[in-house]
């Protein structure tokens, strides 16, 4: 999504910076690889290892993931998550 509200498809992704956010509790969505789509919540931040705990939807396992694989996410609620 772009400032405005708008959806916006078909972009590559290599020009695109990634936002991760700066505090738990914020959604994030999981952007490579098999999770691409996946919104979660992040539970902790490890700066120092490059990671976050995150927590996908209303699954209780927590997974590390890298930062460059998550963005933050400002949509609406998708999977349960609230």
């Amino acid at each position: 999504r772009v400032p405005d509200g708008r959806l916006v498809e078909g972009l590559l992704e290599a020009p695109l910076d990634r936002v991760v956010p700066r505090g738990s509790s914020e959604r994030v969505l999981v952007v490579p690889g098999e999770r691409a789509g996946k919104v979660g919540r992040v539970l902790e931040r490890e700066p120092e290892r490059g990671r976050a705990l995150v927590q996908l939807g209303r699954d209780p396992q927590v997974l590390p993931l890298p930062c460059g694989s998550i963005c933050h996410y400002l949509g609406g609620c998708r999977e349960g998550l609230r």
